[in-house]
């Protein structure tokens, strides 16, 4: 008995070492997404976006909402000029796992704080939800 439980530990812990050996490639993976988000962003692509998004974003998500979404930040905002991480999560799941980043970001036109939720599955990260703040959007002040 003390011997399966020993093997036991020996996997957890293997398992547990290889899950944090993997997360600093899956964060660096994320902000290489977020980098292309922005790119895409900047040329204002956003049906390529929506297309390389997750199905579950787009299911959830209908492709004209997010064309104008999309068009409303970058018409308030402007071109994304730099990207601060501020926080990053990996959280592992057997159906795939997630990878939250958030940014500080500068553009154009104004600052705001986006935070990108990237679904891993067969080693490629897809978009599963976005989200961006700034007062620059807020139109709860507009008359």
């Amino acid at each position: 008995m003390g011997l399966v439980k020993r093997l036991n530990s020996g996997v957890l812990l293997g398992v547990v070492m290889l899950w944090g050996c993997s997360a600093p490639v899956d964060i660096g993976a994320a902000s290489g997404a977020g980098k292309k988000f922005h790119d895409e962003f900047n040329q204002q692509n956003y049906d390529k976006m929506y297309q390389e998004a997750d199905p579950k974003f787009r299911s959830a998500v209908q492709s004209d909402a997010w064309s104008k979404l999309m068009t409303r930040v970058h018409d308030k905002l402007g071109n994304v000029t730099d990207a601060t991480r501020t926080g990053f999560n990996v959280n592992y799941n057997v159906g795939g796992s997630t990878v939250t980043i958030t940014y500080a970001t500068k553009f154009q036109l104004g600052e705001g704080q986006e935070e990108f939720v990237w679904l891993k599955s067969n080693d490629e990260l897809r978009l599963l939800h976005y989200n961006v703040r700034s007062s620059a959007l807020d139109e709860s002040h507009v008359q």
